[in-house]
């Protein structure tokens, strides 16, 4: 507990907050020494330089970097760092739309041609017409008729094993003759022109465009200034890449879905649609393995080459809030956050009470990573007001966030500049002159919610892999800048998505604080007697809760079963377990011997019975003795719909919020009041000695008027300001 920090917080950039620094004008040295100095002014020491709208230097020129130089130069001299930005605008990936130039680096995508059939009438496809991959039938069952052969150039296609005997092929005409009504399903690749919407389509899971990306952005500015690297320049940012389209594809996905799988998906594409017995295992298959291929093409080797060469690597994804948002964007977004040194999310708007940030800084904490970062405040509109940023920030930090990059400094505000997003919380923002204390004060709090662990009992499942055999995306919806995206039409697909939200802010309402665990996180975790224990992060769980879910890994089914042989807590809300499925994919072949032992289990249909149980279960450390003592939403879920960006407008969380942190042998407690009034409140701590209160605001240390409590620890009263959070720092 640094102390000296906390009284004096403008001694370390890498605690300082961070501003995108809008680059959106002519940019000239003198004026960026100029801005500079203004951020060293108010101790914002770090900031991301960001290519953004209406930049009129030429992006990645000799000019340009010759003023990033320059900045280079500015902050030997004043002390501070900056982090640079590896796109212009975004999302990244696409060096200012170059890379799509070319068909090969656009991302493919699956579309579904689907024809009525009635008996005794025949359907005709011309194969030559679209990049056809398989064609199957349903009649009273699916069925495969034939597939493209894997790869080689110009291969035709194979008949599946039980082909129709109807089914014939002369040239490049496929006719079938029908015995049954029913209908006949032809999947295709499809990729769309470079005008209007392909050039902003990148195929995030293609290797060789990511190569490309990086030989053009990141070496460039290696061979700039490279030496700089890791010194100066902390890292580099990567910004809101997404998948396009609901159903991604990429020309080596065939080949690697049978080397990781060991089968061959085409003739079964249509179960991405339809649904049969083994559907559950198909679509499992396939986002499973487009979630790896995400992972490993774009974040893994921007990384990798950011370990090579003294830089950490940071960024965010798009649609983080819901898991509906997170499986039309990025498959299972969550594992994407191994790859990132300092992964991050983006909040915009000036509303707060969402699951963005819980459910990255969950990931986060399952990958062993100890700086979060969130792109925040962006699009809350010129009349956002002082105390708007500090309530969305103080609630940041108490999801986990411990480093705040601000949305943004603008270069510019001229003309159409100043309607980016805006506001701009640079020196045209009207509250400029209380930056210094709100720079101050969130410096102090990322400094103390670092390089220690979170304190929770709860560990809460994401059933992501069962909604996936629910969610029926609306395949010719594109990504983009809608207020409005489609709706989630399946009902089960909608009650999984809802109820989850629901399930978790009502844990957060009770100051029940969690994690929230995905499957791929099993392989960082083990029994330790009734206990789940985080083996790179150090976190301990009590209470495992399972929710809404239908199949399960392997890994997750035997980590299960060892946690409830040791009488560790499993509570299945709603869940009966159809379905374990295995990495390689052998499930699709054989039955998977592995089976969810339930008998331990506490089953439980309602949400109010998980968190009374819950909290009869835990003994908290802290109890308000007197006061406010719980939270509320003013919106617990969102429409059942997609939206490309959420904007938070509007949303608000009431009462009082409580969240723990372990560090150098202390437990801090994370006192937040997100009413409009001050509370007084009367508390118990558990601690081995007396409790201070570290306050963020003032960086004021002070040990209260403690006595005794009844069953140890001490008794404090203490009042907390509107909008403001106290840490209480107790001894463990």
């Amino acid at each position: 507990m640094d102390r000296e920090f906390f009284r004096n917080p403008v001694t370390d950039p890498d605690y300082s907050i961070s501003g995108f620094w809008f680059w959106n004008d002519e940019i000239t040295d003198e004026k960026t020494t100029e801005q500079m100095n203004m951020m060293k002014r108010i101790h914002a020491n770090q900031p991301v330089v960001h290519s953004r709208f209406g930049l009129q230097n030429e992006y990645l020129s000799q000019d340009w970097f010759e003023r990033i130089k320059s900045v280079i130069g500015n902050c030997k001299e004043n002390g501070q760092k900056i982090w640079l930005y590896d796109e212009n605008n975004w999302p990244s990936g696409n060096c200012a739309w170059t890379i799509t130039r070319e068909e090969k680096y656009r991302e493919h995508f699956l579309q579904f041609d689907t024809t009525r059939l009635k008996k005794g009438e025949k359907a005709v496809l011309k194969l030559s017409e679209k990049q056809y991959i398989s064609l199957s039938v349903y009649e009273e069952e699916w069925k495969p008729l034939l597939y493209k052969e894997m790869g080689q150039e110009g291969s035709g296609y194979i008949f599946c094993k039980d082909c129709d005997e109807n089914l014939t092929i002369e040239g490049d005409v496929a006719t079938y003759l029908p015995k049954k009504d029913g209908e006949l399903v032809a999947v295709y690749v499809a990729v769309d022109s470079y005008e209007p919407v392909g050039k902003l389509c990148v195929d995030y899971l293609n290797k060789e465009a990511i190569r490309l990306f990086i030989e053009k952005t990141h070496e460039q500015y290696r061979e700039q200034m490279g030496e700089e690297f890791g010194k100066i320049i902390s890292g580099i940012f990567m910004d809101e890449t997404r998948f396009c389209n609901a159903m991604p594809w990429t020309g080596t996905l065939q080949e690697e879905f049978i080397r990781r799988k060991g089968y061959d998906l085409a003739p079964y594409l249509p179960l991405l649609i339809r649904r049969d017995s083994r559907s559950n295992q198909l679509r499992f298959d396939y986002y499973d393995v487009i979630s790896d291929m995400y992972g490993e093409a774009t974040f893994g080797q921007i990384y990798e080459w950011c370990n090579q060469h003294g830089m950490k690597a940071m960024g965010h994804f798009l649609g983080e809030e819901t898991i509906a948002a997170q499986s039309y964007f990025g498959g299972d977004m969550l594992r994407g956050y191994q790859y990132f040194h300092v992964p991050a999310i983006d909040h915009l708007g000036n509303g707060i009470g969402s699951l963005d940030a819980k459910f990255a800084v969950s990931a986060c904490h399952s990958y062993g990573k100890s700086r979060i970062a969130c792109e925040a405040f962006g699009a809350s509109g010129w009349d956002i007001t002082f105390e708007d940023m500090v309530r969305i920030s103080n609630w940041l930090f108490q999801q986990g966030i411990n480093l705040i990059i601000m949305h943004g400094f603008y270069y510019s505000i001229r003309d159409e500049r100043s309607e980016d997003f805006p506001p701009s919380y640079f020196y045209q923002w009207k509250y400029w002159d209380s930056m210094p204390l709100y720079v101050k004060m969130a410096n102090r709090m990322m400094k103390v919610l670092s390089d220690g662990r979170h304190e929770a009992e709860i560990l809460v499942y994401t059933p992501i892999e069962t909604f996936w055999n629910y969610f029926q995306p609306d395949l010719q919806v594109k990504t983009g800048f809608w207020r409005e995206g489609p709706w989630i039409t399946d009902e089960r697909a909608r009650f999984i998505d809802n109820q989850f939200q629901l399930l978790c802010n009502g844990l957060t309402d009770k100051n029940l604080d969690y994690d929230i665990f995905h499957s791929d996180a099993a392989r960082n975790f083990r029994v330790e007697g009734r206990e789940l224990v985080n083996v790179l992060s150090g976190e301990r769980f009590r209470i495992f809760i399972l929710p809404f879910t239908e199949l399960l890994t392997a890994e997750m089914t035997e980590l299960l079963n060892q946690f409830a042989e040791n009488g560790g807590c499993i509570i299945s809300l709603d869940s009966q377990i159809k379905d374990v499925v295995a990495k390689d994919g052998s499930h699709f072949r054989e039955k998977i011997r592995v089976e969810l032992t339930t008998e331990n289990h506490i089953k439980m249909n309602k949400i109010s019975e998980v968190l009374r149980y819950c909290r009869e279960q835990i003994n908290l450390p802290f109890e308000i003795l007197c006061g406010v003592e719980e939270m509320a939403h003013s919106l617990s879920s969102y429409p059942a719909r997609l939206i490309d960006p959420y904007i938070h407008d509007g949303e608000r969380v009431y009462g009082v919020g409580v969240s723990r942190y372990r560090k150098e042998g202390k437990r801090i407690f994370n006192f937040t009041n997100y009413n409009d009034k001050d509370e007084d409140l009367k508390v118990w701590i558990d601690s081995a000695s007396e409790p201070e209160i570290w306050v963020p605001e003032t960086g004021d240390i002070y040990r209260p008027s403690a006595i005794p409590g009844r069953k140890g620890g001490y008794e404090i009263s203490f009042t907390l300001p509107k909008n403001r959070t106290y840490f209480i720092v107790g001894s463990l």
